[in-house]
């Protein structure tokens, strides 16, 4: 597998950029910890903590975390009893119109540190004035693309495993800067239906598309906190990539739509482009920006009888261009689910397909085809207790398992019971 496509093996950085980038993540903490300290007096901060543990059952191979090529969060090796996710968050409203969003995760002791921050930012949301809405966030924070991920903690209240589009998010993608959405309130003037434009810009989200191009897509529930790194350093198939990264000094960009029918239809449509320069090498880390875009288009359906079905598509190509060649992997996904509600208790259904090409099979490869399904029951028995048991099987055919000397074709099962057990001042 070329080097060019992820870290070199071996490279760790050093003791002092450990300790730099730890000093970082600790006074940006501490900076937002004492905002909430010096607002508290105003208004009371909204928190909430939860505790998620498995028991899991797995066939599949190491997953990416581990090293592997695993298509699941947990592989045969993690079989047993394990920390789904332990999570605090905390909101502060600042005056009327402004509050500071923070949270935390500590997920399993496979990432670089025991704990981190998934999101932090800023919001500024003043009242709606003549029909229009305006939101504008700053900071850390998932893009308004999923339709899945809906629920505190960008968890999805249909099932424990993300869809493939959504587990890739979690994994690589966060918005590092400022996001802002024009709503139209139709539903105010007499209308059925209302409308929204969505964009941002940011930076610090030079490394995605690495895990596409080095392991293809995955299904899990691990969100990746901000400066951390995926598996582990010096280890295929990603080799402890860091995807919240900035070298060549280019803001990304995206644009989004949303339309609304009384609450009941969502249809949401977004472009996203990093404007990485390909050609671009950290000469730290020997590691090469990776320009990424996609376009993703989606539909979620939710009647009074409790029925909800949800569908998405993500396409695009992710691409790498050292001296005197280019490599590109084009890729798309796409969902369908169906849920129904009975009273606390919830059935669900998805269907995940999955593909990454390349351009360059010889000397990148890379290519993935695959299918899922997934099937969970949710019982929500009071506020703070939730019970999920999942079943997820994956089929895959994949170039990194052949030059791995495995099969390139694989079926993989995770079952997994999550029982959750959560407290805080605004629980739903």
């Amino acid at each position: 597998m070329p080097t060019s496509r992820s870290s070199p093996p071996g490279f760790w950085p050093s003791r002092r950029q450990r300790t730099r980038r730890a000093t970082h993540i600790t006074l940006t903490l501490l900076a937002l910890c004492a905002l909430l300290a010096i607002s508290a007096g105003s208004r009371a901060a909204e928190w909430q903590a939860s505790l998620d543990t498995r028991l899991v059952s797995s066939d599949a191979g190491h997953s990416l975390m581990d090293g592997g090529l695993g298509t699941v969060r947990f592989g045969s090796n993690d079989e047993g009893l394990q920390l789904g996710r332990l999570r605090i968050a905390l909101t502060q409203h600042l005056l009327e119109l402004w509050s500071v969003h923070l949270d935390v995760s500590a997920w399993d002791d496979k990432g670089s540190n025991p704990a981190g921050v998934t999101e932090a930012y800023l919001q500024f949301r003043p009242y709606p004035r003549d029909g229009l809405r305006f939101r504008l966030k700053a900071g850390a924070f998932y893009p308004t693309l999923s339709l899945e991920n809906r629920a505190t903690g960008w968890e999805s209240p249909y099932t424990l495993s993300f869809s493939a589009i959504d587990s890739w998010l979690a994994v690589e993608l966060r918005t590092i800067g400022i996001e802002g959405q024009l709503d139209w309130l139709g539903t105010r003037v007499g209308h059925d239906f209302d409308l929204a434009a969505t964009g941002g810009v940011f930076g610090w989200n030079e490394a995605a598309g690495a895990e596409l191009a080095n392991a293809g897509f995955t299904f899990t529930d691990r969100q990746t906190p901000l400066f951390d790194r995926i598996g582990r350093p010096g280890v295929p198939p990603v080799y402890g990539e860091r995807p919240f990264v900035e070298y060549d000094g280019h803001a990304g960009v995206y644009a989004g739509l949303e339309a609304r029918y009384l609450d009941r239809v969502v249809l949401r449509v977004l472009r996203y482009d990093n404007r990485a320069d390909p050609t671009v090498q950290d000469i730290v880390s020997n590691t090469i920006a990776w320009e990424t875009r996609f376009n993703s288009a989606g539909v979620r359906v939710e009647l009074d009888d409790g029925w909800t079905a949800v569908a998405q598509w993500l396409g695009g190509e992710t691409t790498i261009a050292p001296p005197g060649l280019r490599l590109d992997w084009p890729f798309r996904a796409d969902f369908a689910l169906l849920s129904k509600r009975f009273g606390r208790h919830a059935l669900s259904a998805r269907y995940d397909r999955f593909s990454v090409r390349t351009n360059n099979e010889e000397i990148a490869g890379g290519w993935q085809d695959g299918h899922a399904w997934t099937a969970a029951y949710v019982f929500n028995a009071s506020e703070h207790w939730r019970f999920t048991l999942e079943w997820l099987r994956v089929t895959s055919s994949s170039y990194d398992r052949a030059e791995a000397g495995g099969p390139p074709l694989r079926s993989e099962t995770q079952v997994q019971l999550a029982i959750r057990y959560a407290i805080g001042s605004t629980l739903r």
